[in-house]
């Protein structure tokens, strides 16, 4: 829906970009801007900008930008309506009536939905028919409190009970199919959770946006755990369970868990950092997550099998390029954290976590497994395996300690694993910049913001700088229009120049935020980056020679269909062009 001016200028004026995005990364103050590590991809190294200027914010690295709504809507995955209704809570500010957006109503019922359906599997765990659960949660040593505080329930094992109850309170069978609550089969909808011990899955704002279900039965066939499908509300990749209880732990660190169960445990043993990621392996999104909520460093508690032990590792690499710093725990004795409570107790738990090392030495302990690092075969194996690893290692400190520790592991010169790792160090820089020259010869990604781009590449850049002008200097509207013979070639450039012009057209200042109902996140990132590159800004000379270049290529395209033209059409053209010049 439309939103009026007044209401988003003054949600704009109580909701400063800086302010709001100091919440969730770290800003450096640089001249007039600031910046920090993009939350929306990982780098090592800040190329996220924000302008208080202009109250926008532009990654060089990904593309995101916007202003403090778009930064809303991406680091929070909500739509525009949502963005802006989490920025008036924010502010104490009311919202406008939104009764006709229909986005907004669908992400509602989902919410009441997942709320109703979570009510009803906590009431079924507790009666007759929920006693088999209520049994397993007692059996896994869950005190009553920690499963009330969790809101655990169970799911009858029968095909209809839930979707009948939510279809008396209202729901329509295609509302629940939407909220993943229904499966569907040959056109017959029926409970997507059976038989099945129910953990509710809440986002930071303490809304149940879907479930984890572990099965009762002893069918093998049956998936031991299955999750709720992505919906609108509920977006796997960017969530963790019980952060929402984590985020306020006192602890300066996160646990990391493979499972529901291990969490739950552990936060019934006090330690109320641990987290889990979602029936997926863990992403990048997750360590991005981890990486903006502040705590110093995460404790990586994975079962001690060899699944296990993968994914610490790639939780490593990933928390690595998210800049955060990761410590792995090594069990023995039990397969798990839940096991290894049960079994020795929460304070050698404790124990287990001030003891643990850090990812790197976690890392070349696995290189040497297998080694016999005493004979010459055994060493030059590992010594070729830990040069490949510690060329990747980008603190400069990190790589020399471990330099050290490898050479000491098979007592030859340091000096002579460090000049292995050097060359490898400059190999790999060598690959890296023939790739990205390769890309840039040779692009193989499409532009999905503005696909035309490729094809007229010159006309695209006039297109930028016009449209950065234009912004910039909203009174030369009408000299640029006059000067302007034709179109502009790419359709979504095209598009952001005749809104812009719009705006100026009825007494509007020039706004990144005006864009917003008009354009989605991803072109409102293209948006911030075209009008906040300062190249273009106030050069009047290169506006003429942007003007010239588009002009051109309409000649151009207009002498192209020219020949293709009947005698008639030829002079009903030759006419118009006449008639233009006038």
């Amino acid at each position: 829906m439309a939103l009026p001016e007044g209401f988003l200028q003054e949600l704009r004026d109580n909701n400063d970009i800086i302010s709001v995005a100091q919440s969730y990364v770290e800003l450096k103050h640089s001249g007039s801007t600031y910046s920090c590590r993009c939350p929306f991809h990982t780098e090592k190294t800040p190329s996220c900008h924000f302008y208080p200027q202009t109250q926008s914010f532009y990654c060089f690295g990904c593309g995101a930008g916007g202003d403090v709504v778009n930064f809303i809507r991406l680091i929070e995955s909500l739509d525009y309506i949502e963005a802006v209704r989490f920025l008036a809570q924010r502010a104490g500010m009311p919202m406008p009536e939104d009764a006709n957006d229909q986005s907004a109503q669908k992400r509602r019922r989902l919410y009441e939905m997942n709320r109703e359906a979570g009510k009803y599997f906590y009431k079924k765990l507790f009666s007759p028919e929920g006693k088999a659960g209520l049994d397993y949660l007692r059996d896994r040593g869950l005190s009553l409190d920690t499963i009330k505080r969790f809101g655990l329930g169970f799911a009858e094992d029968d095909y209809h009970k839930l979707h009948f109850y939510m279809k008396g309170l209202g729901f329509s069978d295609f509302e629940l199919a939407d909220a993943a609550l229904l499966a569907q089969n040959n056109n017959k909808m029926y409970d997507k959770f059976r038989n099945r011990v129910m953990f509710p899955i809440v986002d930071l704002r303490g809304n149940i946006v879907g479930f984890g279900g572990r099965t009762l039965s002893e069918d093998k066939k049956t998936p031991k755990y299955l999750n709720s499908d992505e919906t609108m509300v509920f977006k796997k990749r960017g969530m963790l369970f019980a952060l929402n209880y984590s985020k306020n732990s006192k602890a300066d660190y996160f646990i990391l868990c493979e499972g529901y169960m291990d969490v739950i445990s552990m936060h019934q043993a006090g330690f109320d950092s641990a987290v889990a990621s979602l029936g997926t392996s863990f992403t990048s999104e997750q360590a991005n997550l981890i990486s903006r909520m502040g705590k110093k460093e995460v404790i990586l508690s994975y079962d001690s099998d060899e699944a296990g032990q993968k994914a610490a590792s790639r939780g490593i690499n990933l928390f690595a390029e998210a800049g955060v710093n990761a410590r792995v725990l090594k069990m023995e004795g039990a397969k798990d954290p839940d096991e290894y409570i049960k079994k020795f107790g929460a304070d050698a738990f404790r124990s287990l976590i001030e003891n643990s090392g850090s990812a790197i030495s976690y890392e070349m302990d696995k290189l040497a497994n297998g080694l016999d690092l005493l004979t010459d075969d055994g060493k030059s194996a590992f010594i070729k395996k830990a040069v490949a690893f510690l060329a990747g290692i980008n603190n400069p400190l990190d790589r020399e300690v471990f330099i050290s520790r490898a050479a000491r592991m098979c007592d030859i010169p340091a000096d002579t694993v460090r000049r292995a790792v050097d060359s490898q160090i400059r190999k790999n820089g060598f690959y890296a910049k023939k790739r990205e020259t390769g890309e840039l010869i040779h692009p193989n990604k499409k532009d999905t913001v503005n696909p035309d781009a490729l094809k007229t590449p010159r006309e695209e850049k006039a297109e930028r700088g016009i449209i950065c002008f234009l912004f910039h200097n909203p009174e030369k509207l009408e000299s640029i229009e006059k000067r302007l013979s034709g179109g502009f070639a790419t359709e979504f450039n095209k598009n952001v120049y005749e809104f812009l012009a719009k705006q100026l057209k009825m007494g509007l200042s020039p706004d990144i935020s005006a864009f917003n109902e008009e354009f989605d996140s991803a072109q409102m990132g293209r948006i911030t980056g075209i009008v906040n590159d300062a190249a273009f800004a106030f050069d009047e000379a290169a506006l003429s020679d942007y003007i010239e270049v588009l002009n051109r290529f309409n000649e151009k395209k207009e002498q192209k269909q020219a020949e293709d033209m009947t005698l008639d059409e030829l002079l009903k053209f030759a006419a118009s062009q006449k008639e233009k010049k006038k």
